[in-house]
């Protein structure tokens, strides 16, 4: 790429040979950590720090919303095929209290329905203990 930037397929795979979630360029940025690397769908956490605060020293939503979007991904990854992936094409999140400078955000989602063509994803978002955010997310199922 002429930018400077790995390509999807020049960027480093953890040892299942799938992209390393926490280099993928977005999730370093802001910091994201996986709770167990070896059980990606255990979620992940992150600390809000100025890089993506919004006003007055609480996280963007915005990077709310695409770390859910991605633990969604992770909760349902278990049930993909070496020939599937997943996209998303709906997302419902409901920001229900703001998170602080500072402050640890732990994330997980859960797949709670799978067919052959879409899936069904709940994500929540809990800062000291309380739940800052929930997203209801539906991913298409793709062949390779």
């Amino acid at each position: 790429m002429s930018n400077g930037e790995s390509s999807a397929s020049t960027r480093p795979l953890d040892e299942f040979g799938r992209p390393d979630f926490e280099e993928l360029p977005l999730h370093k940025y802001i910091g994201v950590k996986l709770v167990d690397p070896q059980q990606r769908h255990l979620g992940c956490t992150f600390v809000v720090n100025p890089a993506i605060e919004g006003r007055e020293g609480q996280l963007n939503g915005g990077v709310l919303s695409v770390v859910l979007d991605a633990v969604a991904y992770l909760a349902l990854e278990p049930s993909l095929a070496e020939n599937e992936d997943a996209v998303s094409h709906d997302l419902h999140i409901s920001m229900l209290k703001g998170v602080m400078s500072g402050q640890t955000v732990h994330l997980k989602g859960e797949l709670v329905q799978r067919g052959k063509r879409v899936a069904f994803v709940n994500a929540e978002a809990r800062a000291d203990g309380r739940l800052v955010a929930t997203a209801r997310i539906t991913k298409s199922i793709l062949q390779k």
